[in-house]
């Protein structure tokens, strides 16, 4: 079993970072492979609309390769990313729009149009969501929810936290990072 920690907060050992890696340490602490990636080390272009969504992959060969791999292979991922202007950041963003390549349209008996992931692996995973002086970490869950199907993901569990609501950062805050290693203890048990 594998998990992979995808990283999309440009400071490294900061919130999102450390909270991601307390849930890989308890995932790994019940014998899970773990590995992190960290997006903005990663070479990566902007989607650029080119319209071939058959799962046959992206046109475009740069570091997401190493990405798509990780959705084919790992069993589970914990996403963090930090809250900027009520969504995900840029670096989490720019990875889930280089997805739309994994969708494949399937017409229905009916007519309906839906798609289906390219994505063999089915995966779990947990959302990372730290905010500042916000008031709603949860903000990012929707994106989530929308793109996790075309990776062949299912969301189990989630960290929604902000610096407002604990009153210190939450890489300091000793009873979040418990938190994050019991779920990450769950998360190793669950796959």
């Amino acid at each position: 079993m594998q998990v992979v920690g995808i990283v999309a907060s440009p400071r490294k050992l900061m919130n999102t970072d450390t909270i991601v890696q307390r849930i890989l340490d308890g995932c790994q602490e019940s014998g899970v492979s773990v590995a992190k990636i960290h997006l903005n080390d990663l070479e990566i272009q902007a989607c650029q609309a080119c319209k071939i969504q058959d799962g046959s992959g992206c046109v475009y060969q740069d570091d997401m390769e190493q990405i798509y791999k990780v959705f084919e292979t790992a069993d589970g991922l914990v996403l963090g990313t930090p809250v900027y202007y009520n969504t995900v950041s840029s670096q989490m963003k720019l990875m889930i729009d280089r997805c739309y390549c994994l969708a494949r349209p399937v017409v229905l008996p009916t007519g309906e149009r839906v798609y289906e992931s390219a994505v063999r692996k089915k995966k779990k995973g947990i959302v990372v969501s730290v905010g500042g002086g916000g008031s709603n970490p949860e903000c990012v869950l929707p994106v989530f929810h929308l793109w996790s199907p075309e990776v062949n993901l299912v969301i189990v569990d989630s960290i929604l936290v902000t610096r407002a609501q604990l009153g210190t950062a939450p890489m300091e805050s000793v009873e979040l990072l418990k938190e994050a290693f019991s779920k990450g203890q769950e998360f190793g048990r669950l796959l």
